[in-house]
C-alpha cells in the first residue's frame, strides 16, 4: 500500500512525575488500552501500534500488547523520533500519525479529519491545536521524519518532536483550525502528566462509565462542571509555563531551530 497511514502510540513505564502511568486504571482497564481502543475507531488508518523503549522495564508493556493482540515495536531508549522512524519502516508506512501514550481521550475522528487535510493538501506535517490539549494527534511524513532527524544535534531529547516538526520554514506543516467550533478548545488540558490529571480523567471515565462519547459530547459534559473545567484549565496554564522552559532549552538543539 503506497499511503499507508498507521498509528504509533509513544509509550514507556519511566515516567518520574506519575509512576507507571500507561498502566493506571481507568474503569476498570488501562490506561493505555483505554486510549488504544478509542484510536482503532479511526477509520483512515491501516493499524494501531505501541512503540516503546527496548529497556527491560518496557517488557511490562510488551506483554500487555501481546496479551490483547497488539502490535509492539521496540526501539532506542532516548531517540523516540529514531524509534518511530524504524517502526514506520517495518511496518512499510508512508505516513505516520503520532499519538502520545499518556492523552486516553486522543480522539479518532480528528485523527481522520487530519490524515484526508494532510493527504489533499500534499503536507509534510499536520496537527490541530485549536481543540483539548491531550485529544490531540499529528500526522508526520516519513521522509520529513527522517530529514529532521538528520537536523537534529541531540537526539537524546526528540521525545519533544512537536517542537522540531512543526517547523514552516524547513517543512510543509499544517495547522488546522477545526471545522466543528465547539471542539475549539484549546485552553482545556485533558493529558494525564501528574496524579491530579489522573483523578480528572477518572472523573470523566466514571461518569461515562468507560463508554467515552464524542470529543463534542465530552466538552459539553465539562462544561456543565465548573469545578472540573477551572481544574482543566488551571492544569493547562501549568503545563504551559513548564514547555515554555522545555521549549528554551530545546531551542540549541542544531540546524532545525
Amino acid at each position: 500500500m503506497k499511503d499507508k497511514t498507521v498509528i504509533l502510540v509513544a509509550v514507556r513505564l519511566t515516567s518520574r512525575r506519575l509512576k507507571k502511568k500507561a498502566l493506571l486504571n481507568l474503569h476498570k482497564k488501562p490506561l493505555i488500552l483505554r486510549l488504544t481502543d478509542r484510536i482503532k475507531k479511526s477509520n483512515l488508518s491501516a493499524q494501531v501500534i505501541w512503540c516503546t523503549s527496548i529497556g527491560k522495564e518496557d517488557d511490562e508493556l510488551e506483554r500487555l500488547g501481546n496479551n490483547n493482540e497488539i502490535e509492539v515495536f521496540r526501539g532506542p531508549k532516548k531517540d523516540v523520533m529514531m524509534r518511530f522512524i524504524l517502526a514506520a519502516e517495518k511496518y512499510n508506512a508512508k505516513n505516520i500519525v503520532r499519538v502520545t501514550g499518556d492523552n486516553p481521550l486522543t480522539d479518532p475522528k480528528v485523527i481522520d479529519f487530519l490524515i484526508k487535510k494532510h493527504k489533499e493538501n500534499k503536507m509534510e506535517y499536520t496537527c490541530c491545536n485549536s481543540i483539548p490539549v491531550g485529544t490531540r494527534s499529528e500526522i508526520i511524513d516519513l521522509k520529513m521524519l527522517k530529514k529532521c532527524h538528520k537536523m537534529i544535534r541531540d537526539p537524546n531529547h526528540t521525545e519533544y518532536m512537536t517542537w522540531m516538526l512543526n517547523k514552516p520554514d524547513y517543512f510543509k506543516t499544517l495547522d488546522v483550525v477545526h471545522p466543528n467550533d465547539k471542539l475549539n478548545r484549546p485552553e482545556i488540558f485533558l493529558s494525564v502528566d501528574f496524579q491530579e490529571d489522573y483523578r480528572n480523567m477518572l472523573k470523566i471515565y466514571n461518569h461515562f462509565k468507560g463508554k467515552i462519547p464524542s470529543l463534542e459530547k465530552i466538552i459539553k459534559w465539562i462544561d456543565k462542571n465548573p469545578k472540573l473545567l477551572s481544574k482543566l484549565r488551571r492544569r493547562r496554564r501549568i503545563k504551559e509555563k513548564r514547555d515554555l522552559i522545555k521549549k528554551k532549552n530545546l531551542l540549541s538543539l542544531g540546524k532545525i531551530n
